[in-house]
């Protein structure tokens, strides 16, 4: 069902094997026309202007949020009817400061993490229990009590503390756990991609301190993202990997846990020259782990004369390439060995990806990845204090739902464009993580053109109505529009329990208004897009990153105790490491 000299194609590289010299793959007949069915509620929908009031409306949102929470929502706080079926708990993540000691967080990848759940008992009062923390990493402790910035982050420039000495060699990161987070062997995981996990204690959200699943996690990182996947006897993995920097090259460790949390499967894997590939996400498939290699170098003129000088921060001195090539690592699960080899693939085109979408093996023995690439890469030097709404003037940064489909026999990957919303934050229903979907559900923009784009705002359901494990499938979109001056952030999608279909489910998505300087929470029926229910909060949740569902009721317990549990907080007033 390949549509064969159609779309961008090149040979594979294997682990010996010279790669092909460029340009000699690339010279296949590119399809680049975009082919899908568009279903957007015409009632709501509306495309805001880029101009400096759509800007300010978008950052509203990334902005400190002081208030630690937990209580029983209120009946006047929902709109329509909370299904009885939908039992379990939305957990969040994100930065939940933008400041420290009145001095401004530009990059909000720096900001300390704020965890945040919504736990529905289920039945027919399905109110869920609410609750939103500070993870009490030892660096946000220390940095409340001096009310002011001690530690570096990624995107911090000179010496934080504002002191003289400065020492460009110390390349540590302030851990701040607010990029992912993930219940898991009964434990909730705070996540960032240069720490530990933090565990946070399931009724309250209290830091518990750091953990290694007694023992399993054997190094020093564990990465922000991972996969819980399904295995044929029915039982539940997590896998997730480190990635650290080595010479010249990157160390990838993938660790495969089951559901008590024992360490059941490692591999250690060494890529070369992919010290700076920005391995942020990973794919899987019943067989193989799946790492995209990005088209980053070290840009060593900004290293030497401007970071080291204290003028610029260690993310600014990662520069996309385009003259690179960006690649695919496909490494053997402990569990297919003797089956595959590990093999390294060059993309058709230079690209920049963050998320993966998912992955799976084809009827015919090929790989499918789907992911959001950027295509004309990503500015790491982009922030709350550099840029304005003239960044949707250029494509740099704008993520496209993109297919590449690996020819294992020939080596040969394919890659197709599935349409012009800009988009990212993927997620599929979580039966099919690392086998065929039909179905995806992104954020994206309101504009769906290849000239126009603008901030995340609407969630946009992917499908494939047909040659679904080729390059070129037949796509449907159908699309939630929150409505004017609202946007949403990551979908999370939710199966139904007992479904037979893959979208018999909902999709929970948090949005902010800006209208009203609140956050509410949308829960959608997976198949129509359509809202059953709105959980309207009184305040605003910060713009977050990413989260994950659990069938767990991970809050106070239902029969009573959540109605005695009502908690309000401001750290202003002071920190402690609980």
């Amino acid at each position: 069902g390949d549509r064969k000299g159609q779309e961008k194609k090149c040979v594979a590289v294997g682990t010996r094997r010279k790669q092909q010299p460029r340009g000699t793959a690339r010279a296949a007949r590119v399809d680049e026309s975009i082919n899908v069915d568009t279903r957007e509620p015409s009632d709501t929908f509306h495309i805001p202007e880029l101009n400096q009031e759509t800007w300010e409306n978008f950052l509203k949102p990334y902005k400190s949020s002081y208030e630690e929470r937990a209580f029983v929502i209120e009946k006047d706080m929902i709109q329509g009817e909370i299904p009885k079926e939908l039992r379990g708990s939305l957990l969040r993540n994100g930065p939940g400061l933008f400041e420290i000691g009145g001095e401004p967080i530009p990059q909000p990848f720096d900001g300390d993490g704020k965890v945040a759940m919504f736990c529905f008992p289920g039945g027919e009062d399905n109110r869920p229990f609410f609750s939103t923390r500070f993870v009490r990493t030892k660096a946000f402790v220390e940095e409340q009590k001096a009310n002011k910035m001690i530690y570096r982050g990624a995107f911090s420039v000179g010496n934080p503390a504002g002191g003289l000495f400065y020492n460009p060699f110390d390349l540590s990161v302030k851990q701040i756990a607010n990029t992912g987070v993930v219940h898991w062997a009964g434990k909730i995981l705070a996540l960032y991609e240069r720490d530990l996990p933090y565990h946070l204690k399931n009724e309250d959200l209290k830091t518990l301190g750091t953990t290694t699943l007694d023992g399993g996690i054997d190094e020093p990182y564990f990465a922000a993202h991972n996969q819980i996947v399904s295995m044929p006897d029915g039982s539940k993995r997590l896998v997730t990997f480190s990635a650290s920097e080595s010479g010249l090259d990157n160390r990838i460790v993938v660790w495969e846990f089951d559901e008590d949390g024992k360490q059941v499967a490692r591999i250690e894997k060494t890529l070369p020259n992919a010290a700076f590939g920005f391995f942020h996400d990973m794919a899987v498939t019943e067989k193989h782990y799946i790492f995209v290699e990005n088209p980053i170098r070290l840009d060593m003129k900004k290293f030497l004369f401007e970071y080291m000088f204290g003028k610029a921060c260690i993310a600014e001195c990662l520069q996309f390439v385009p003259s690179m090539d960006t690649k695919i690592h496909v490494i053997p699960r402990p569990c297919a060995e003797g089956e595959e080899e590990y093999k390294v693939y060059t993309c058709p085109r230079p690209f920049f990806t963050f998320h993966h979408v998912n992955s799976f093996i084809t009827s015919t023995g090929n790989i499918v990845l789907d992911t959001c690439a950027l295509h004309e890469g990503m500015d790491f030097s982009a922030n709350l204090k550099t840029t304005d709404v003239s960044y949707y003037n250029k494509n740099v940064g704008r993520g496209a739902y993109t297919r590449l489909h690996i020819n294992t026999a020939s080596g040969v990957v394919s890659e197709k464009k599935m349409m012009y919303r800009a988009c990212d934050f993927p997620c599929v229903a979580p039966q099919v993580t690392g086998k065929k979907h039909k179905h995806a559900y992104v954020y994206g923009s309101a504009a769906d053109q290849e000239d126009l784009w603008g901030p995340p705002q609407v969630i946009s359901k992917v499908s494939f109505t047909s040659d679904d494990e080729s390059v070129s499938p037949s796509v449907q979109q159908t699309v939630f529009h929150p409505g004017r001056n609202k946007w949403a952030q990551e979908p999370i999608f939710v199966p139904r329990d007992g479904a037979t279909e893959e979208d018999d489910g909902w999709v929970l998505v948090l949005v902010y208004d800006s209208d009203a300087d609140t956050t509410e929470l949308a829960i959608l029926d997976a198949k129509s897009m359509k809202a059953e229910a709105t959980i309207k909060l009184p305040f605003m949740i910060p713009a977050g990153l990413h989260g994950s569902w659990t069938p767990e009721y991970l809050g106070s317990r239902p029969e009573g105790d959540a109605e005695n549990s009502r908690f309000e907080y401001d750290i202003r007033n002071g920190v402690d490491y609980f």
